[in-house]
């Protein structure tokens, strides 16, 4: 079907989130499918929102897309998102997602961070978000690494380059270049630092 990748590159080349939609098709291509990288970007954005495997890349486009006041993009949103339906279990709400996040696997997941830093990946099963109802929410820092079934919670920050381990639960902050995991999580992999 070419209608919809034809209202899609649309909504991309017009948008005021462009440049990050750009690095953001190009992280995916590098974590996803490298030999890829030889393409021109827009046959990767072709392939990266038409490709069913992918549906995240799509709802991380209309997340962009959403942020646009352009009233292009309010008019042909709705009918990009009838056509090529985004990740129904995953929600994105943060007013501040830095470019190449990847999202993997990304059913069940929920983003609800006060800002996500550049360069992430976030795995299925995962929770970012409030502690206790009206809390604050989590920043993450750039290449954060969240795991499968990782629970964020809190207003804390996540240090750069972090990485939170599978099914650990973090409500302290965690140090750069740092990996955290268990129930309650502890730093695991960081000298002089045994609890969080």
């Amino acid at each position: 079907m070419i209608i919809p990748p034809i209202i899609h590159i649309v909504l991309w080349k017009h948008s005021s989130a462009r440049a990050v939609i750009e690095k953001d098709v190009y992280r995916w291509t590098e974590v996803v499918a490298p030999p890829r990288l030889n393409l021109s970007l827009t046959a990767n954005f072709i392939w990266l929102i038409t490709d069913r495997r992918l549906m995240e890349f799509r709802s991380l486009f209309y997340y962009r897309i959403a942020s646009s006041k352009k009233f292009l993009a309010q008019i042909l949103l709705p009918l990009a998102q009838f056509l090529l339906k985004p990740r129904d279990t995953l929600i994105i709400e943060t007013p501040s997602v830095g470019s190449g996040l990847v999202i993997k696997h990304g059913a069940n997941t929920i983003i609800q961070a006060e800002k996500i830093g550049e360069n992430c990946m976030i795995f299925q099963d995962v929770t970012i978000g409030y502690k206790n109802p009206g809390g604050g929410l989590p920043v993450l820092g750039d290449h954060v690494h969240v795991s499968t079934g990782a629970k964020v919670l809190g207003p804390i920050r996540i240090g750069d380059y972090a990485i939170v381990a599978v099914n650990s639960v973090i409500t302290k902050d965690m140090p750069d270049h740092s990996t955290g995991g268990g129930v309650p999580a502890r730093v695991i992999l960081q000298a002089g630092v045994t609890d969080i």
